[in-house]
């Protein structure tokens, strides 16, 4: 059963010199790049990817997710290129919205990352049932911190032993909660 606020997102954003789009399994490759790149798994809670397959299965996952209505996920891709440099996703928890975001590292440093999470938070801002939006990223991850702020995001706290960062180790750390102002 669909507990979810929004029946429907959009399957995609036009944004000038970037598109947001729902993913497809020919994404895989570019996917697996910078999925198994250590820098872009860092503060990721998920492992440097060691082959495309599993990737393949949660492009599955993500479409099943989708239909749901539980979780939405686009792709960035860049100008007239339809190849995958990265994503955004939007994980829905009664009223409210975490959001999450990567960029394959040769694409970091020109504002897409913020330019597709703007996107989804304001289209998720347009839903009236949609109360919360929120995002959590390793204290340490100082280009996160900077696209949540840009963003309009607030810290509201510290999250102790939140997560399990495994590129970093199997030790749990520390997490910022940022938030939305409605």
């Amino acid at each position: 059963m669909n507990d979810s606020p929004i029946n429907q997102a959009p399957e995609q954003f036009d944004l000038g010199d970037i598109r947001l789009r729902r993913p497809r399994p020919a994404d895989a490759e570019a996917i697996f790049e910078y999925g198994s790149d250590p820098e872009v798994a860092r503060f990721a809670d998920w492992p440097v990817q060691a082959s495309i397959e599993p990737i393949l299965e949660l492009i599955e996952e993500r479409k099943a997710r989708w239909e749901c209505g539980n979780e939405f996920y686009w792709v960035i891709t860049e100008g007239g290129s339809d190849r995958a440099l990265g994503g955004v996703s939007c994980k829905l928890k009664g009223d409210g919205a975490e959001i999450g975001y990567l960029l394959n590292r040769n694409h970091w440093g020109k504002g897409y990352a913020t330019k597709s999470a703007m996107a989804v938070v304001q289209w998720l801002k347009s839903n009236p049932t949609i109360t919360r939006i929120w995002a959590t990223c390793d204290t340490e991850n100082l280009a996160s911190i900077r696209v949540l702020e840009k963003l309009g995001l607030h810290r509201e706290r510290i999250l102790k032993n939140h997560a399990v960062r495994p590129a970093i180790g199997t030790e749990k750390r520390d997490a910022y909660l940022y938030e939305a102002e409605f």
